[in-house]
């Protein structure tokens, strides 16, 4: 494993995505601000932006840096570089993994702070939070896996569709559930078992997606 061949494709590709990180950057910010002001109708503008964000950045940085090499060429002149397949890999998969997770942390955490700090949200909202935005994730990783295993736009924005439909459903389930309810609409915070439980399920499916991807990445052998 070469690591500055892994940095210098790293590098590589967050410099040809820098402008769409910045303005995904900035709609995380912008939305995350907006879900915690007590105004209610900016909290649901707010939101609706966030999971815009969040569904948005992932599709498109994994359209970008990902599929598009398949049709393009990129990965032909890349492979004709002294770059091993697994530097290539660990590469492609780190500055996607990335250029994701900075919006997607910058939301998480600023609507975190912004549930705590505030004297008008209740605290037990929070608890709901890490549910709701590792749901987000899993499903990017899934995308992610589907793009990397089929190399199809069609098949990836198809699971991505899907994913927007079973986020609905989730959050009208969650939040119907008593005791997630009672929670959320107090200031304690107090972990429910079915919060615990739908975390444990969301983390576990982010790090076989995470793995399944990986492992096809690695041998993938029709590279051009």
């Amino acid at each position: 494993m070469n690591l500055q061949a892994i940095k210098i494709l790293f590098l590589k590709d967050l410099f040809l995505c820098r402008r769409y990180l910045f303005g995904y950057l900035a709609g995380a910010l912008v939305s995350a601000l907006l879900t915690v002001t007590p105004n209610q109708t900016l909290s649901y503008i707010g939101f609706i932006l966030m999971m815009t964000v969040a569904i948005g950045s992932g599709i498109h940085m994994i359209a970008v840096l990902l599929l598009s090499e398949s049709t393009d060429q990129t990965r032909l002149f890349v492979m004709s570089l002294p770059v091993s397949l697994l530097d290539y890999s660990i590469g492609k998969m780190s500055v996607v993994l990335a250029t994701y997770l900075l919006p997607w942390s910058t939301m998480f955490a600023l609507t975190v702070i912004g549930t705590i700090v505030l004297p008008e949200a209740h605290d037990g909202k929070v608890v709901v939070i890490p549910a709701i935005f590792l749901f987000l994730f899993a499903s990017f990783m899934l995308q992610l896996a589907v793009a990397v295993v089929s190399e199809s736009v069609g098949m990836t924005i198809s699971v991505m569709v899907a994913g927007n439909v079973l986020l609905n459903l989730f959050l009208m389930k969650i939040s119907a559930l008593p005791e997630v309810k009672a929670v959320s609409d107090s200031n304690l915070i107090v972990w429910p078992v079915a919060i615990q439980w739908t975390i444990l399920m969301e983390v576990l499916f982010i790090v076989l997606a995470l793995g399944v991807s990986f492992w096809f990445q690695t041998r993938t052998r029709d590279l051009v």
